[in-house]
């Protein structure tokens, strides 16, 4: 069944709500009133997107002004989960339903009680020990939501990526939150990634049980299973497993090390990797570099022994702007 499309008149007064919302939200209100708000997000598919676009509109002020944001105004300029709810395309194809839960789940975590805030910043690593001893190790520009309770360990990757080395604990499963996959484990270790597109889950101990669309998994025998040595491409609705041999495993994981592994990538792929550890980005200012097959193991930080290299085995330039980006053009 469709979902009603509200009018023009009904959608300025649940956009002028929803913008309420967010300010009462920013101010530290008490918890009836935050209830209030999460009450108000969960009665209807339409609060929740208007609640979504509010809060991202509330983000991009905040940037502007250069202030950095509120423990509780967590970072959702990279959340798969809202730009899937903000595209009219997906919004239209039938997936309203999942996209709502994902952005409801998404308000229950923020303003619920016990939830504890991780994250890093562009360049940084960092490993946190959770109370029962599981470790996550976070990479660059990644946020992740924790909440540990007597039933569950609860984790939401709201941004970037980090692996999850989980304690055994067959009593309190662990379950992570990723844009619109869910996954669950008991005592394995696993790597997820939130991409622009998809969710990226690689398996490097034990068994990971996965679901899309926003339907949490309620126990380990509801849902695909991906074991060591494999992985998995997460959509809204759609799981894709996929068998990784021992170097992609390694090229997945290597920025544990802090290195970037090339191994025929395309060089549009390989800007992407180095851009997620630089402030100021690399920019192909010519298209027709973009498929060039690239190769080589890096420091993190290493763009500039990157760049060299381009320079010295290709007809490319980089040239630097005056705002720190560099742009790759091609050399006469």
């Amino acid at each position: 069944m469709s979902e009603r499309l509200a009018t023009p008149e009904e959608r300025q007064a649940i956009d002028a709500e929803a913008s309420a919302c967010v300010a009462r939200l920013q101010a530290e209100p008490g918890a009836a009133e935050r209830q209030a708000v999460y009450d108000w997000i969960a009665a209807d598919p339409h609060h929740a997107v208007a609640f979504a676009r509010a809060e991202a509109a509330w983000e991009m002020s905040q940037r502007l002004c250069a202030d950095p944001p509120a423990i509780g105004a967590l970072p959702r300029a990279g959340d798969d989960a809202l730009a899937l709810l903000l595209s009219r395309r997906g919004l239209m194809g039938g997936l309203l339903a999942a996209s709502t839960a994902a952005v409801v789940a998404t308000a229950a975590w923020r303003y619920a009680k016990d939830v504890q805030l991780y994250r890093t910043q562009i360049g940084e690593r960092r490993t946190v020990v959770l109370s029962d001893g599981s470790r996550v190790q976070l990479n660059t520009g990644s946020t992740i939501e924790v909440a540990m309770t007597a039933k569950a360990r609860k984790i939401r990757l709201v941004r970037g990526e980090a692996l999850f080395e989980v304690a055994h604990n067959k009593a309190r499963p662990f379950l992570v939150d990723a844009g619109t996959a869910q996954l669950r484990a008991v005592g394995t270790a696993f790597n997820v990634r939130i991409r622009d597109e998809v969710v990226e889950l690689t398996v490097t101990e034990g068994v990971v049980a996965v679901t899309s669309g926003g339907q949490a998994i309620r126990s380990s025998g509801a849902a695909p299973h991906i074991a060591a040595g494999g992985g998995a491409v997460i959509r809204p609705g759609a799981v894709a497993p996929t068998q990784l041999d021992e170097a992609e495993m390694r090229q997945r994981t290597a920025w544990r090390e802090g290195v970037i592994e090339l191994d025929g990538e395309t060089l549009a792929q390989a800007v992407e990797e180095f851009n997620r550890y630089r402030g100021a980005p690399i920019i192909l200012g010519d298209a027709r570099l973009a498929n060039i097959r690239v190769g080589g193991r890096f420091e993190v930080d290493e763009a500039d022994k990157f760049l060299l290299a381009l320079e010295t085995g290709f007809p490319i330039r980089a040239m630097p702007a005056s705002d720190g980006s560099l742009l790759l053009v091609a050399r006469p």
